[in-house]
């Protein structure tokens, strides 16, 4: 044996000894300056396979999971609308049938009662359903204004209109000033039209002028036969 190491030695070769034993997955470092930049540089790659192979599997995770899901739209609750309330229309006032006028003045004992029968007489008078019979007691005259009435009764507008009296003003104890609206489908055509009534046999009546007046004014402004 020692005679073959001789041998070798003779010929240039010699013994080398093992290398030391490297743990798993190091790398060898290699002899010399290059070597050792080789084996940094397998460090780094090694390094950088490690970081790469972490962000993956972190990617893969968060992938994975089941994002919340998003809330559902929500809207207010529509306010139910509410109706105001309604009343049923009131009657106009300024064709009312009721027999409340504003009394004024003196010269009846009594101007409260006067004035009621005062607005009631004429109400009665210019009502269509009144007779024509009964309509000459109710006005000033009455029999020698016959042909005045006829004429006032045959006018379409003077046969379905009414009268409300708003106000009587007494000028004495036989007469007095009245204010009415003559009224038309319950509406006004003449408001605020002033007359006269007066006092006779116990009856308040339309003062022969007042009616005289409405049918003048029917005629375009001419004279009346009949009307002084």
């Amino acid at each position: 044996m020692a005679r073959g190491s001789r041998a070798l030695g003779a010929l240039g070769v010699r013994g080398s000894t093992a290398a030391p034993a490297t743990r798993a997955g190091a790398v060898p470092e290699a002899v010399g300056p290059g070597g050792r930049a080789v084996a940094a540089r397998r460090r780094r790659v090694a390094s950088g396979l490690g970081v790469a192979a972490v962000l993956v599997l972190v990617a893969a995770c968060g992938s994975s999971a089941k994002a919340p899901a998003a809330p559902a739209p929500t809207t207010a609750a529509a306010q139910p609308t509410v109706a105001p309330p309604t009343t049923a229309a009131a009657a106009p006032a300024a064709c009312t049938t009721v027999i409340a006028p504003t009394v004024t003045g003196s010269g009846p004992a009594d101007t409260a009662t006067a004035g009621t029968a005062v607005a009631t007489d004429y109400q009665k008078f210019f009502d269509p359903a009144t007779p024509a019979t009964s309509k000459l007691g109710l006005l000033q005259n009455g029999t020698s204004l016959v042909s005045v009435l006829q004429s006032f009764a045959s006018n379409k507008l003077a046969g379905a209109a009414t009268v409300t009296v708003t106000a009587v003003d007494f000028t004495g104890a036989t007469a007095a000033n009245v204010t009415y609206n003559l009224c038309e489908s319950g509406a006004p055509v003449l408001p605020d039209s002033a007359g006269k009534s007066v006092l006779v046999g116990g009856v308040w009546q339309v003062a022969d002028a007042t009616l005289c007046g409405l049918v003048k004014l029917n005629n375009g402004g001419a004279a009346v036969a009949g009307c002084s």
